[in-house]
């Protein structure tokens, strides 16, 4: 006789997502389709990475005025079900940044979204947190990888390109609006 199935667990509402309790272990906590999806704290070269990625940017947007840098704040990209994401790094463009700032989760997604690969992560739940930042607004997406030493920047329509640490990346492949930003991958990654 085989074991029937429990009933499938409720999806839950950004709203009631907000009220749980933190990851007793650290970490942070993303809902995904209604779903929760816990991740472990990170690794040191992970935080080296989003370290560098905040100062190179914020060093860039803000004499610029282009908005805000945001470090693993919920972004609310969908909805019904509903789907917060906190990328590692993210930027919003100054018409998305609320006055005065909120204590809960920013509705929409930011304009660039920045994920760095864990040894961990599956290819699979990286592929469709792309999907769903794309769908939710977000202009690009970085994909950080580590241990391959390389960014995949990804836009709306399904283009990617993938950089290697010989390579710079460039306002365009931020979206900023204005031209200047560099960074060279090999500085991004020296340390890592």
């Amino acid at each position: 006789m085989s074991a029937q199935p429990g009933p499938a667990p409720a999806l839950l509402t950004a709203d009631e997502f907000w009220q749980l309790p933190d990851p007793p272990h650290g970490g942070r906590l993303e809902l995904v389709e209604g779903r929760v999806v816990e991740h472990m704290p990170v690794g040191e070269r992970h935080g080296a990475i989003a370290a560098e990625l905040v100062s190179v940017i914020r060093n860039f947007i803000k004499p610029h005025g282009l908005g805000r840098v945001d470090v693993e704040t919920g972004f609310r990209v969908a909805a019904r079900p509903d789907t917060v994401l906190a990328p590692d790094v993210a930027w919003r463009a100054a018409e998305r940044v609320n006055a005065p700032l909120s204590d809960r989760y920013v509705e929409g997604a930011p304009t660039l979204a920045i994920e760095i690969m864990s040894p961990e992560d599956r290819e699979a739940d990286v592929a469709r947190k792309i999907e769903l930042y794309l769908d939710g607004g977000a202009e690009r997406v970085w994909i950080v990888r580590p241990q391959n030493r390389t960014v995949t920047v990804h836009r709306p329509g399904g283009d990617a390109h993938t950089y290697s640490a010989r390579d710079t990346l460039t306002s365009e492949d931020a979206a900023f609006p204005v031209p200047g930003f560099e960074l060279p991958l090999a500085e991004l990654f020296a340390e890592a």
